[in-house]
C-alpha cells in the first residue's frame, strides 16, 4: 500500500510526486521476487568503449528497442534494465521482470541484449473515491477514463485527476487536493489491483480584495475587472492563467507575473499580482514636408504634437492633448479625458473638445461627451451626444451669390454606434479586428446674411436635420513567420438638405489618405481604403508598403459644381522601438507627382514619459 502521495493542479505552484512513479513502485512490491539478478555473461573492456547494439528481447521474441528508454555506457547495464522495467510497467505491465543480461564484446561494438518477460497486464478492480462533498461521486466518475475492469495506466490516471482538479476549480475550491492513498492487489494471484483517491477539496474560496506591487499605481478595483474577478465572489472557474493573460492584453502593464493566492482561515482569499506598469504617458511629434505644388509655390512645413496621460490616479484613466498644424493658415487642437473603468464597472466615459480655425474664414468648436458599455468579448455599446458651433471670420462673412459665405451655425447631434476589439496584442497586432462605427443625427441652426431680389442684404435664419454616419475598420491576417497583411478602411457621410463649407469632411494626410497633402479634398462623403504589407521586426515595430484608395463626393457650394472621384497613393514606411522611443517615417506618392522628389514625407517620434 503506498500512504500520503498528494496531487494538485500544477496551476497552484505545488511539487508533488507523478502518479506514474507511485505505480512504478507499486510494481516493485508486486514483482516479489519476480526480479532475478542481472548477470553479466562477460565483462566490459573499457568503460569508454562504444556502445554499437542494444537489443531487447521479450517473451523469448525480438523487438525493436524502445525509443523512451535512454541507454549509457555498457558498465551501467543495471540503470537500463531499470529503465527498461519502467517502460513496461507504464504500459500496465507492473509484474514484468527482467531475467539476464548479457554484454558480448567480441565484436567491433559491445553487444547489449535483455531477456525479459511482460506478465499479466494489471487491471483496475475498483476505483474508490473518498472525501467528495462539494461535486458529486457520480460527476466526477464521468469525467474519468480510467475505469474498472480497464488495463491501469499511470498518465491516464494522472490526466483524470487533473481534470477532477479543474473541476473543483470551477465550482470554487482552486485549493483542492488529490491524494492515491491505496494500490493495492485485489486478491491472490489475480493481475487487479484497488485503486482509491482521497479528495480533500479545500475550503470553499471568495475573493476578499486583490493587491498589487507597493509602487503599483493601478487600484485593486481596476485589476480586479481586468482580470475578470469580482470582490466577495465565489472564486469559481479560479484560471490564474487566464488571469495573467488578460491584465497582459492591456497596455497599461509591460509586464505581469504570475498571480498569488493567500487564504485566510474564514476563506477568504487574497490574491496578489505582481506588475510593472507601463510609462505614465508619452509625447508625439511629426513633422511632415509638403513639396511644392500649383497652388503653393514653395515646399512647407506641417505637424502635430501629441500628449498622452495615461492611468491617470491608477484608475486607468487617460487624458490627450493634441496641437496640429495645418497647410495655410489652419490649426486644430484636440483635449480630450476618459475614465474607461467608471467605478470599476465596464464602463466608459469620455469628454472631448476640439477647436479648428481655419485662417480667417472661420471657427470651429466641437464639445462632445461619450459613454460606452462593454458587452465583453470585445463588444461596447456607445452612445453620443455634441454641440457643435461654428463662427465665420471676417473672410467668411463675406457675401457671395444669395448669402454669406459661412453662416453662423449651432448644431446638436446625437447618436449611439459600436466598438469590436479583438486582437491578439495592443501593439503591432499580429490577427485580429478592431471596428468602430458610429451613427448620429441633429438639428442645425444657422443665421446669415443674404441679398434679396431688390439688392438689398438682410438677415435670415433656417433649421433642418442633419444625419452622420463614421466608420473604421482594420483587419489583421498572418501570411507568414512575422508577415502580416493590414486591410481595412476608414469612412464619413453626411446627409443634409444644404451644405456648408464648415460641414465636409477633409481628407489627405498622414494618417489619412497618404500620398497627398493634408486637408488636400473636402466632401459630405469621404472615404478611404488602404492596404499593408508588414514585416514584422519585434513585438513592437515594422516595416510596411502601403496603398490607399480614396473615394471623395463634394457637393454644390455656390457656385462650386458638385464634384467626384478616385484618389489612389502608396509607399513605403517603418516603425521602430528604440531606446529612445517609438521612431516612424513614412514617404508616399501619388500618379500626379511627376517627381519622386516631390513625395510626401512624415517623420514622428514618440517618448515615454
Amino acid at each position: 500500500m503506498i500512504q500520503n502521495l498528494t496531487v494538485s493542479s500544477h496551476r497552484r505552484h505545488v511539487i508533488y510526486p507523478t502518479v506514474g512513479t507511485v505505480l512504478l513502485v507499486l510494481g516493485g512490491l508486486l514483482c516479489i521476487g519476480g526480479q532475478r539478478a542481472v548477470r553479466a555473461q562477460s565483462s566490459v573492456s573499457s568503460p569508454d568503449t562504444r556502445v554499437e547494439q542494444w537489443r531487447l528481447v521479450l517473451d523469448g521474441e525480438r523487438v525493436e528497442w524502445p525509443d523512451t528508454v535512454a541507454t549509457a555506457s555498457p558498465n551501467r547495464v543495471r540503470a537500463v534494465g531499470q529503465r527498461v522495467l519502467r517502460h513496461l510497467r507504464r504500459t500496465g505491465h507492473y509484474y514484468a521482470t527482467l531475467d539476464s543480461v548479457s554484454v558480448d564484446t567480441s565484436s567491433a561494438g559491445p553487444d547489449v541484449r535483455f531477456y525479459a518477460r511482460r506478465g499479466p497486464r494489471v487491471r483496475v478492480g475498483a476505483l474508490r473515491l473518498r472525501g467528495d462533498s462539494a461535486v458529486p461521486a457520480p460527476e466526477l466518475r464521468m469525467l474519468m477514463e480510467t475505469e474498472e475492469g480497464a488495463p491501469l495506466r499511470p498518465g491516464q490516471l494522472e490526466a483524470d485527476i487533473q481534470r477532477l482538479l479543474d473541476r473543483y476549480e470551477e465550482a470554487g475550491r482552486p485549493l483542492a487536493q488529490i491524494r492515491v492513498v491505496e494500490t493495492t492487489p485485489s486478491a491472490a494471484g489475480t493481475a487487479t489491483i484497488r485503486v482509491t483517491l482521497q479528495i480533500d477539496e479545500g475550503p470553499a474560496l471568495w475573493l476578499r480584495r486583490v493587491e498589487a506591487s507597493n509602487d503599483a499605481r493601478a487600484t485593486p478595483e481596476l485589476l480586479a475587472y481586468l482580470a475578470g474577478l469580482e470582490k466577495d465572489e465565489s472564486l469559481r472557474g479560479y484560471d490564474p492563467d487566464a488571469i495573467q493573460r488578460r491584465l497582459r492584453e492591456h497596455d497599461l502593464f509591460r509586464t505581469v507575473g504570475a498571480p498569488q493566492l493567500r487564504v485566510a482561515n474564514d476563506g477568504g482569499a487574497v490574491l496578489r499580482i505582481p506588475i510593472e506598469e507601463a510609462p505614465p504617458g508619452a509625447f508625439d511629434a511629426v513633422l511632415g514636408y509638403l513639396p511644392p505644388s500649383p497652388t503653393r509655390n514653395s515646399g512647407q512645413l506641417v505637424g502635430s504634437g501629441h500628449l498622452v496621460l495615461k492611468h491617470l490616479f491608477g484608475g486607468g484613466r487617460r487624458a490627450e492633448f493634441a496641437l496640429d498644424r495645418r497647410p495655410g493658415q489652419a490649426s486644430v487642437v484636440d483635449v480630450s479625458v476618459a475614465d474607461p473603468y467608471l467605478f470599476g464597472r465596464p464602463v466608459r466615459v469620455s469628454g472631448r473638445f476640439r477647436g479648428e480655425q481655419r485662417d480667417s474664414t472661420y471657427g470651429e468648436r466641437i464639445y462632445e461627451l461619450e459613454g460606452g458599455y462593454r458587452l465583453g468579448n470585445g463588444l461596447e455599446l456607445t452612445a453620443t451626444l455634441s454641440r457643435e458651433a461654428v463662427r465665420p471670420g471676417p473672410a467668411g462673412t463675406q457675401v457671395r451669390g444669395p448669402r454669406q459665405s459661412i453662416p453662423r451655425a449651432t448644431t446638436l447631434f446625437y447618436g449611439v454606434g459600436v466598438r469590436y476589439r479583438q486582437l491578439d496584442r495592443s501593439r503591432n497586432p499580429r490577427r485580429g479586428v478592431s471596428l468602430n462605427v458610429q451613427l448620429s443625427q441633429g438639428r442645425k441652426e444657422r443665421q446669415f446674411r443674404r441679398v434679396v431680389a431688390s439688392g438689398d442684404t438682410t438677415q435670415g435664419s433656417d433649421s433642418f436635420r442633419q444625419e452622420r454616419l463614421q466608420g473604421r475598420v482594420r483587419m489583421y491576417l498572418p501570411l507568414f513567420d512575422r508577415q502580416v497583411v493590414v486591410a481595412g478602411g476608414d469612412g464619413s457621410v453626411l446627409l443634409s438638405r444644404d451644405y456648408d463649407r464648415s460641414d465636409l469632411f477633409r481628407l489627405g494626410g498622414a494618417t489619412s489618405l497618404r500620398g497627398y497633402d493634408e486637408d488636400r479634398f473636402v466632401g459630405n462623403i469621404a472615404a478611404r481604403g488602404l492596404v499593408e504589407y508588414r514585416l514584422q521586426l519585434d513585438r513592437a515595430s515594422y516595416a510596411h508598403a502601403f496603398f490607399d484608395l480614396g473615394y471623395v463626393v463634394r457637393p454644390e457650394l455656390g457656385a462650386t459644381t458638385a464634384t467626384r472621384g478616385w484618389h489612389p497613393g502608396y509607399g513605403l514606411g517603418m516603425r521602430l522601438q528604440t531606446a529612445l522611443g517609438r521612431i516612424s517615417a513614412s514617404y508616399a506618392l501619388n500618379p500626379q507627382v511627376q517627381s519622386p522628389a516631390n513625395g510626401r514625407v512624415h517623420l514622428g517620434l514618440s517618448v515615454g514619459l
